[in-house]
């Protein structure tokens, strides 16, 4: 199991040292009902051993880009500008897609973020976004979002689609294949109707599994460890995108505060209220200016009172919030898991059913290897 999780985080971009990988083991230790008493020491030796054998290194960490030597990078450019040159491809039909989570209610605030107040709601409510943009900036796509629920409270009854969202959900609000592969073959048809072709080039993200049948829509995955450098989302359009939703949600707290609403409730907001700023903060021209609206509205913000300076979020903390990695890393842990388990099953129920009906003369398929089922597992 700790080897597929680490395999799954390096290909998620996350950060991994030797106490997380040690935690990771004692986590899944305890999930499969292993003893404390049996478990190993997890010395030194044991994770040098293991980082050898797992191909680990360690790097300096800036987001994803310092795992990449500079002629790495240049390789990937030439290799992405081939692909478009011989494609005959127009900026106008070269498209990016990536995901960011967005937690779409937590306040600007380490006290209160850190911490449950009465009437504040959890900082840990959150969406997923996709978003797709192309490279001369004429063409945005609607995002996909993903939440929880398929019909939250604040929809009142009503659908994502009839709200005038492209909305769907699953119990850990994330992108997987099935809803990636459903954006995508909806897409195509789209462009078949329009008599129109182009590349989308993304991550290599373990559930962008590309649909079979694509007629209009031409894939590349980035190399591995190669996205921060050569992805526009991942180089600042998303990071703009969020840059104009805190600085929309900061200046909307101001506004409930000047009204009359408590401290404890400014930053109250529902999933729709906050889908329809994002939807905004989306449709804003997507410039550096960004930036310094968010540390405007923070300004004002500690001139009301509401925030106390030693208390103030800077401005990375608050495009990229801590809890976003911890609860990937909940999650992973239990997907995982889950899938491992899957697969055992699948496995074991392969191996009592291998019975040969010695009449027929079908070919037999052979039982799923347990790293087949364990993949296959992992795409559901």
């Amino acid at each position: 199991m700790l080897d597929l999780w680490v395999s799954k985080a390096m290909a998620d971009k996350l950060l991994l040292t030797g106490e997380v990988i040690r935690q990771k083991w004692k986590a899944f230790a305890d999930r499969a009902g292993v003893p404390t008493d049996e478990h190993i020491s997890l010395s030194e030796g044991w994770l040098s051993r293991y980082k050898v054998r797992n191909g680990l290194k360690q790097t300096k960490h800036h987001g994803e880009a310092a795992s990449a030597s500079p002629q790495t990078v240049d390789k990937e450019c030439l290799r992405m500008q081939g692909l478009i040159k011989n494609g005959g491809y127009k900026l106008r039909d070269i498209f990016n897609a990536d995901e960011s989570r967005l937690f779409y209610a937590m306040p600007p605030d380490r006290g209160l973020a850190d911490k449950q107040h009465a009437g504040l709601k959890g900082k840990k409510v959150r969406l997923t976004y996709l978003f797709t943009a192309n490279a001369d900036g004429s063409k945005k796509l609607p995002p996909l979002i993903i939440g929880k629920a398929y019909k939250p409270c604040a929809f009142k009854n009503k659908t994502g689609e009839q709200l005038g969202f492209i909305y769907r959900n699953n119990a850990k609000a994330w992108m997987m294949a099935t809803i990636y592969q459903e954006w995508l073959l909806d897409w195509d048809k789209k462009l078949r109707r329009e008599g129109r072709k182009i590349l989308l080039l993304q991550d290599n993200f373990s559930r962008h599994v590309i649909p079979d049948t694509l007629t209009n829509i031409h894939i590349e995955n980035f190399e591995p460890n190669l996205t921060a450098h050569v992805q526009p989302n991942d180089q600042g359009i998303i990071r703009c995108f969020k840059a104009h939703y805190w600085a929309k949600f900061i200046h909307q707290s101001i506004d409930l505060y000047e009204a009359g609403i408590t401290p404890t409730h400014v930053y109250n907001i529902d999933q729709l209220e906050g889908m329809r700023l994002a939807d905004e903060a989306w449709n804003e021209n997507l410039v550096r200016q960004a930036e310094d609206a968010v540390e405007s509205a923070l300004n004002t913000l500690e001139k009301t009172g509401l925030l106390q300076h030693t208390n103030r979020m800077d401005i990375n903390e608050l495009l990229n919030p801590a809890v976003e990695v911890h609860q990937v890393f909940e999650e992973m842990d239990e997907d995982i898991y889950e899938a491992v388990m899957d697969a055992k099953r699948v496995w074991e129920e392969s191996a009592k059913s291998g019975e040969v009906d010695v009449e027929s003369d079908a070919p037999v398929e052979p039982a799923p290897m347990c790293n087949e089922a364990l993949q296959a597992a992992l795409l559901l």
